[in-house]
């Protein structure tokens, strides 16, 4: 009798843990995880006072790692450095600056995953450090022309004032899994917060630059 209670026991605890995998995600018993990826940068300047109506959006390459620490079954924290470069920056129909940026990226960002599965689709939010490794920025010099219209000329370049700046993130996703990795692909939206500052040559204006920017990225995170 001893035995086929015991028996019928351990058959219970069986029956409830097998259940109990199944109606709860499995979680991996080292939180840490990291990946790469890659994408394109659409990004609109925001210059001056004046505001980015009057200089066109560039696409840029993007690329970076990713560094992930999983809160729970369906939240995790990430960063992910990554460096992009616009090139030839001006107003259309010319301006009164030109400038090429080479920037380090290092956002931090919280991603919850939103369907009753605890997968696929998430949304994420963070905010983003903004370092400026190399930049060409030149203001436009007006030459005396005997015919115009006048072409821009643009004087030495001239360093920033200010090589840091902070910016908003919100974006949202999907992860395929494939065998054991999965395939993010992530579609998000920035603004800076604060600004690159420029001094002038000729004046003591001191000129701000930010950006708007929508990326779409895809890359393997294990």
């Amino acid at each position: 009798m001893k035995k086929i209670y015991f028996t019928f026991i351990i058959i219970s605890l069986i029956i409830d843990s097998v259940q109990a995998q199944q109606t709860s995600p499995a979680i991996k018993s080292n939180p840490w995880g990291w990946g790469v990826f890659a994408g394109v940068n659409y990004s609109y300047p925001i210059v001056g006072t004046e505001g980015p109506a009057h200089f066109s959006p560039q696409a840029n390459l993007v690329t970076g790692a990713d560094v992930h620490y999983r809160l729970n079954y369906r939240a995790s924290l990430r960063v992910q450095p990554s460096w992009t470069r616009v090139s030839n920056i001006t107003a259309i129909g010319g301006g009164s600056q030109r400038f090429s940026l080479s920037t380090l990226k290092i956002p931090v960002l919280y991603r919850n995953y939103v369907l009753p599965t605890h997968k696929l689709l998430f949304l994420e939010v963070g905010v983003s450090y903004n370092r400026i490794v190399d930049s060409n920025y030149r203001e436009v010099v007006q030459p005396n022309c005997i015919v115009a219209p006048c072409p821009p000329f643009y004087g030495s370049e001239i360093p920033p004032l200010t090589k840091s700046a902070v910016s908003g993130i919100a974006g949202l996703g999907v992860d395929i899994p494939v065998n054991r990795v999965t395939i993010p692909v992530t579609l998000r939206y920035e603004r800076y917060l604060s600004s690159y500052l420029f001094p002038s040559a000729y004046t003591d204006r001191k000129t701000p630059v930010q950006f708007e920017t929508v990326s779409l990225t895809t890359g393997i995170n294990f």
